[in-house]
This record gives C-alpha cells, sequence and structure tokens, in this order.
C-alpha cells in the first residue's frame, strides 16, 4: 500500500513537472531604436516647404505605442515640433536637406492651388513694428497689395495668408496691437513671403500658410 502512494506522488510531481506554464519565460519587451540624437539637424517636410529642425534631446525622447519613438525638435524659427521613427523611415523626416527638398519639390509638382514664395511681386507693402505686453520682442505686421484687390497679410498675431478685398485691411489696421502697443510704421520694409496653399476648408483666407492646417490640410 504504501509503495502505491508513493508511486502516485512521483506521478503527480511529474505531472507538475510537465505544465507547459513552467516552460514559458517571459518576454523582455524590445523598446524601438533611437534613431536622432541630441543637437542633430532634421528636415521636416510638410506639402512643398522644408523646416529645419534642431533634435532637442534624445535622453526624453518617448515610446509611441507598440514599436515607435518620438523626438522633441526646435525649428529655426524658434518654435517646437516633433517626430517619430516612422515619420523617418516613411520619408516625412529627414536628416539631410537634398532628400527633403526633393520630396518637397515632388509635392509642388503633382499638386495644384499653391503660389511660390519666389511668385508674389507686391506692388506695394505697408508693415508695422510693436513691442506687446506679453513681451517675446518686437513683433512685426505688415500686408502687401498684390494687385487686382489681392493682399498678403501677416498680422502679428496670425498665419501668413492672402485675401480678396480692401476690407483685409480694415481688419489688419483693427488688430488690438493699433490700440493698446502704439505701433511704429517701418519705411522700406522687405517681406519675407512664404509658399502659399489654397484653403480647401470655410475661412475668411483663400490662401494660406502651411501651418493653417484647419484650412489648407494636414501635412503629407
Amino acid at each position: 500500500m504504501r509503495a502505491k502512494k508513493d508511486a502516485e506522488r512521483q506521478g503527480e510531481m511529474k505531472y507538475e513537472q510537465l505544465d507547459i506554464f513552467s516552460f514559458m519565460q517571459p518576454r523582455q519587451a524590445e523598446e524601438p531604436p533611437i534613431l536622432l540624437s541630441k543637437g542633430q539637424e532634421v528636415y521636416l517636410v510638410n506639402k512643398g516647404d522644408v523646416i529645419k529642425c534642431t533634435v532637442c534631446d534624445d535622453e526624453n525622447s518617448w515610446i509611441c505605442g507598440e514599436n515607435n519613438r518620438g523626438y522633441r525638435l526646435v525649428t529655426e524659427g524658434g518654435g517646437y515640433d516633433c517626430t517619430w521613427n516612422s515619420a523617418i523611415l516613411g520619408k516625412e523626416a529627414f536628416t539631410n536637406y537634398d532628400s527633403a527638398k526633393a520630396k518637397a519639390n515632388e509635392y509642388l509638382k503633382t499638386h495644384d492651388g499653391i503660389i511660390l514664395a519666389a511668385n508674389i511681386k507686391p506692388i506695394n507693402t505697408v508693415a508695422y513694428s510693436c513691442v506687446r505686453d506679453c513681451g517675446n520682442g518686437e513683433k512685426i505686421a505688415f500686408y502687401c497689395d498684390l494687385g487686382n484687390d489681392m493682399y498678403y497679410i501677416s498680422e502679428f498675431m496670425t498665419y501668413h495668408h492672402i485675401c480678396k478685398g480692401k476690407k483685409a485691411v480694415r481688419k489688419f489696421m483693427g488688430q488690438q496691437a493699433f490700440k493698446y502697443n502704439n505701433p511704429k510704421e517701418i519705411s522700406g520694409f522687405i517681406p519675407v513671403f512664404k509658399n502659399m496653399y489654397k484653403c480647401t476648408e470655410q475661412s475668411d483666407w483663400d490662401y494660406a500658410e502651411y501651418s493653417y492646417v484647419y484650412a489648407v490640410g494636414e501635412r503629407i
């Protein structure tokens, strides 16, 4: 009888040892690779524009989803943006300018409703500067008469845009800065224009820069 019980115990132990769960080892999750490093230049492509950026840091990059990593960027103009491994691998962000420019040129060749900055020829330009109470240094606003009742406008706090009618000029002169910040007119101001994309959503503007995603659509 005792021998029989010992055999049963051995059988139970053997069954426990062969349990499939005892062979399963926890898998170590592999983090997405770090493709960009602090201080590295990155060129983002947004429609037909190339935006030069610098990686802020690699220590504070973050994991997105199961196999993606994000990076914080500072633009050449002092703003902030971000990119991801998938964007770099998917050819929306580049580590060399020529590749980014080729991608942007491809967009320009295959899309309508674009006014290139190089083709904007103003008849007249009026510009003002002021220092706003919120700081951030000098602010400049200007409008250009393009002819045919069209105006290129950059207010103190708006994106660059093109719209039709002199009401746009009246709106420009009605900015709060003219009431509270005493702007000074700038003589001989030469504006730096941006590529203009046709607004496809309801807007008071006819064209706007790529950043106005509500009206011109998301980046590529």
